[in-house]
Order: C-alpha cells, then sequence, then structure tokens
C-alpha cells in the first residue's frame, strides 16, 4: 500500500459556514485536483488511502468534513441541510481554493451529494468515480421517506431518523464500539444501522486488518464532541430535497463517470438497485457512464476496506483525462 502522505488541515469559510478541510499532495493551482466527499458516519478520515495514493502520483487531494461533521459548521435546523445547501458548499470551497473544476470521488451520502453535484454543476466537474450509492432518479410519484416506510417499515433507520431527537439515542453508546459495529457489519437487510439492535449487541467485535484501533480512535474522537445530529439531518432532507429537485425531473447527469459498488453492500441489495444498474436504467440516467465495477466479497465502506484496490481505480480512470488543469475562470463579484 502507498505510503500515508502528509495531511494538511485547515478552516475555509465557505457559503456562509466554516468547513475544515484536509488536503494532501500538491499546493497551488498547478495540480490536477480531486475533491472527496464522505458519507454517514464518516469524515474526511474515511478517504485517507486514497489520498495518500493520489497525492505520491501528483494530484492536489482536498477532503472536506460536510456541514454538520467534524470541524465543519453545524447549523441546527434539519432545513439547513439540503442538497442544494451542501452543493452549495462545495462550489463555494472550490472558489475559496481557486480551483475551476475537479475530479470528483463520492461514497454513501457523498455519493448521493456528487450526483447531484454533477447535476447542478457538471462544469465543474472533469470526472466522477462514485462509490456503493448509485443514482437514484426523482421519482414524482412517492416521497422517498414514504417509499422507504412501505419498503422496510417504521424501524428501518431512515424512517427512525425522521424523529425529533433520535440523535440522542448515540449517546447511549459506547462509540467505539459503535464505530466498530457500524464499519464493519456485513448484514444485507433492512437491520444495518438499527440503534436498537446495536445497542443489545454485547458480542465482542473483533476488527478486520483494514481497520485499525487507532481509526477507531479518531471516529469516536471526533464524534464525541460534535454528535450525530449534523449527520442525521441529511436523512430529515429527503422529502425536501424531493420538493426541491422537481424542476430537475428527467434530468440527465452530464459528466464522465465510474461507479464501484461491493456485492456484499446493502446499498447493492436495495429492491430494483442491481437490475437499475446492470440492465441499462443508471447509463440512460448517467449517458456518459463508461465503467461499472462490482468488488466480490467487499461491503459497504469499500475505500478503506479495499483501500489500494479502490485507490487503483480511481487513478486508473482520472489519470485518462490528462494532468492539464482546466482554463475555466472563476468569477469574483
Amino acid at each position: 500500500m502507498a505510503a500515508e502522505a502528509a495531511v494538511r488541515h485547515r478552516q475555509v469559510e465557505a457559503n456562509g459556514i466554516s468547513m475544515h478541510v484536509a488536503e494532501a499532495g500538491p499546493e497551488g493551482g498547478a495540480a490536477p485536483a480531486v475533491l472527496f466527499v464522505h458519507g454517514f458516519p464518516e469524515l474526511w478520515y474515511s478517504w485517507r488511502h486514497q489520498m495518500g495514493y493520489l497525492a505520491a502520483r501528483g494530484y492536489r487531494c482536498v477532503a472536506p468534513d460536510l456541514r454538520g461533521y467534524g470541524s465543519t459548521t453545524a447549523p441546527p435546523e434539519p432545513f439547513y441541510y439540503t442538497a442544494f445547501h451542501i452543493v452549495g458548499d462545495l462550489i463555494a470551497l472550490l472558489d475559496a481554493l481557486r480551483l475551476p473544476q475537479v475530479f470528483v470521488v463520492g461514497h454513501d451520502w457523498g455519493a448521493i451529494v456528487s450526483w447531484n453535484l454533477c447535476l447542478l454543476r457538471p462544469d465543474r466537474v472533469r470526472a466522477l468515480v462514485n462509490l456503493s450509492v448509485a443514482f437514484m432518479p426523482r421519482r414524482p410519484g412517492v416521497k422517498p421517506v414514504e417509499y422507504f416506510r412501505a419498503a422496510y417499515g417504521d424501524d428501518y433507520y431512515v424512517c427512525r431518523f425522521q424523529e425529533p431527537g433520535v440523535e440522542a439515542e448515540f449517546t447511549a453508546f459506547d462509540l467505539k464500539n459503535f464505530f466498530k459495529l457500524a464499519l464493519t457489519v456485513q448484514t444485507i437487510g433492512s437491520s444495518t444501522m438499527n440503534l436498537r439492535k446495536m445497542q443489545a449487541y454485547n458480542k465482542e467485535i473483533k476488527l478486520p486488518s483494514w481497520l485499525s484501533e487507532e481509526d477507531i480512535s479518531y471516529l469516536a474522537n471526533v464524534y464525541a464532541k460534535t454528535g450525530f445530529a449534523g449527520g442525521v439531518n441529511y436523512y430529515r432532507c429527503l422529502d425536501l430535497n424531493w420538493e426541491l429537485m422537481a424542476p430537475w425531473t428527467g434530468a440527465k447527469v452530464q459528466v464522465p463517470t465510474k461507479f464501484i459498488v461491493g456485492d456484499g453492500d446493502l446499498a447493492y441489495h436495495h429492491s430494483g438497485v442491481k437490475s437499475y444498474i446492470h440492465k441499462g436504467g443508471l447509463k440512460r440516467d448517467v449517458p456518459m457512464l463508461e465503467e461499472v465495477v462490482v468488488i466480490k466479497g467487499a461491503g459497504h465502506f469499500i475505500q478503506q476496506e479495499r483501500a489500494q484496490e479502490i485507490s487503483e481505480h480511481v487513478y486508473d480512470y482520472i489519470k485518462k483525462f490528462g494532468t492539464g488543469v482546466s482554463t475555466l475562470k472563476i468569477s469574483k463579484l
């Protein structure tokens, strides 16, 4: 595995909030840049392996803690976490860093954010590599939470996260045990992230080779300070996003794209997802989709579980676009 690159940390004022940004690789605008977008319950830290790998190959790696996470501002009200807020944060971050165009790599909720970034501002993205969560076209007839409730019941975590105050349930956990469970669970079905079942779990959790006690401690220490409300608020905006994205019904993602998923990933086993990915639906909605990779035996947190493999997949794809930097101008009002 490539040696970990030195990671620089700073706060960047963007879109009215302060964003914590981790960077690796060359500084300045001369190098091609990669924007990494994390999911839940994660941080910039999920990308440490890919940052090291790509930084060693001349890429400027930029991995923010998204709004509500880590050392980035976390507004208390759920309605400040819409797709437009989060995409707006990323565009403002790119402007602040004077990066006219970037490669984008997203995972989990970060994949959803990245799909929306490409849908709303394809001019800022040279190419996309998304992990785990396929594009989900807007269905005019059914709101997302209604769909999940009908498919999996009221106890499904997406539905439970709609309840005010549910984030307080995380305080009952030993956070190290929570992250060990959350990152290593191989369950396929509706029980993933079921807080009640996770709290009742009393077996010793043996860490896999790809996850260390140091990794778990980093996440636990940060979340002990921040809590989970920020991440939960993304779920609370699912229906609001559905309403706000009505003008983009039927819109296509017009960015060169590679999609990667583990065959043991819950997101791959949701009803209809496999057929959508493999029988033309994803290609219809993402016309510039160039490749779909299904990694045997891999679970959800694939960029950590299969760090070297994912780093190579990302690099092999984005290097095709050359190392020249776009001359697209950023207007400053």
